[in-house]
């Protein structure tokens, strides 16, 4: 039976199949530190913008960036099952809780929805081991889960906090470490993308936010234990 263990690490999903749905292209990243977690998931079809911000942009392709998710906080396992327990998401306040059973297919991890029918396919990714940290900034709170190689941040208002008209002051990325330079390969704000979002010393972090009218805020984040 899963234990919690067993969830640690870099997870990416090869795909999902639900009733008269299937994906393989979104790019999908869930990285499991102890019993924190960070996840961030891109559609491979969103269409190129043009400008240098989120400000830029029309109505349209804003909506088109509201396909994207992100959620992070705490999970806790028992029974074979797994609760997400999203202290921050990307689109607000979920209907109902998020629990899969989990089960292994040889070296794949297999997860049956509970509340909802549909079954993923993850796959391990090799990572350094990762640390996971509880954060936040002024009323803004997250998960940092990161490695000596890799990281994904998520950070925002609480669900039930956050008004609809909020979504983009929230922020998530996946990245790798560039010393101690983290470079943003996926991001909820794809102008971030390919650019410096956090710096590491010793055991702090700074998250260079990008601002929806153009610009960044470096931002000291606070570990919350």
């Amino acid at each position: 039976m899963i234990k919690t263990a067993d969830l640690r690490g870099h997870w990416r999903r090869d795909w999902i199949k639900a009733p008269d749905f299937e994906d393989t292209t979104t790019r999908v990243h869930w990285l499991q530190a102890g019993m924190l977690f960070a996840d961030l998931r891109v559609p491979a079809d969103l269409p190129a913008l043009q400008g240098g911000c989120l400000a830029d942009l029309d109505a349209a392709a804003l909506q088109s960036l509201l396909r994207i998710e992100g959620f992070a906080g705490e999970i806790t396992v028992a029974q074979g099952q797994c609760t997400w327990h999203r202290t921050i998401n990307w689109q607000g306040a979920l209907a109902r809780p998020d629990v899969g059973a989990m089960w292994f297919d040889g070296d794949v991890l297999i997860e049956d929805g509970v509340h909802a029918d549909y079954r993923e396919a993850w796959l391990k990714q090799p990572t350094a081991p990762l640390r996971g940290h509880r954060i936040a900034w002024g009323d803004m709170t997250g998960v940092l889960v990161e490695s000596d190689d890799r990281f994904l941040l998520g950070i925002g208002l609480a669900p039930m906090d956050r008004p609809v008209r909020d979504t983009f002051t929230s922020f998530y990325a996946l990245g790798t470490w560039d010393g101690a330079r983290g470079i943003a390969e996926l991001a909820t704000d794809p102008f971030a993308m390919g650019k410096p979002v956090l710096d590491r010393a010793n055991d702090s972090f700074v998250w260079h936010a990008p601002l929806f009218t153009g610009g960044i805020e470096s931002r000291p984040l606070m570990k919350v234990h």
